[in-house]
């Protein structure tokens, strides 16, 4: 963390209908981040959430900073469900932080795993991801079907030349503040495959990446269709690499 010991890092957290969850995810960043020495804010993207998910974070911001004195959390809520992919990149570009890392509203990467991303990112990476795919990752409860559902939409996408690592799903990735800037701006996508966008557009500007093991525990909240999902996302991966293809 030498060199970046001195940065200011934002967490960004995309959240749609968590009510149930979002309040342990919270408390579990909060504490660990007020406990680091580099500073950090929390940036909570609401994707038109229809429940309390919105309230449930406000409370648990307000017995933060009353009862812990930790900062309050930074809340943006759309309009309407527009997709995880347009949450991200609108965070990307709201985010102050000089190193900006988004992790899933799960806790399904503990945020712990964030030391190790950004001690690569302190080798000189612009883009450092996590992946469950890599010797030393280490997965717990990953249904076999999503296994092989993710070995394959990677395989995929390394054919149609969009990337070049293991895995590409895993919620768990930080960015320079440039590199977050590019690739929000050049985004075309807001499904599930903006992971893949990127990662393209990253390397497609010249940016550097790394993979790096992190935990990882399948949450049975998912909410992501097997089939219907499946197909959305490969037509996602063609019209990437249609879209980007002057870039």
């Amino acid at each position: 963390m030498d060199k970046l010991q001195a940065l200011h890092v934002t967490v960004i957290i995309p959240v749609f209908n968590e009510q149930e969850r979002i309040a342990e995810t919270l408390f579990t960043i909060k504490d660990y981040l007020s406990n680091q020495s580099y500073s950090s804010d929390l940036l909570i993207i609401d994707d038109g959430s229809s429940d309390l998910t919105s309230e449930v974070i406000k409370v648990v911001d307000f017995y933060g900073s009353e009862v812990k004195s930790q900062s309050m959390g930074n809340i943006v809520e759309n309009i309407k469900n527009v997709g995880k992919g347009y949450s991200i990149a609108k965070g990307l570009l709201l985010a102050e932080g000089d190193v900006i890392v988004f992790t899933d509203a799960d806790g399904s990467t503990p945020i712990k795993e964030i030391k190790i991303v950004l001690d690569k990112m302190n080798e000189g990476y612009d883009v450092v991801i996590g992946s469950r795919n890599l010797p030393g990752s280490r997965v717990s409860n990953r249904p076999f079907s999503r296994r092989m559902l993710s070995i394959g939409f990677n395989r995929i996408a390394r054919i149609l030349g969009l990337i070049s690592v293991s895995d590409s799903q895993c919620g768990f990735k930080a960015y320079r503040k440039p590199v977050a800037r590019s690739v929000a701006e050049n985004q075309k996508t807001n499904g599930f495959c903006f992971d893949v966008e990127h990662l393209f557009i990253a390397t497609k500007l010249g940016y550097s990446v790394s993979e790096v093991p992190v935990q990882w525990a399948h949450d049975n909240g998912s909410t992501l269709s097997l089939f219907k999902d499946s197909i959305l996302m490969l037509f996602d991966l063609i019209r990437i690499r249609w879209l980007h293809r002057t870039l």
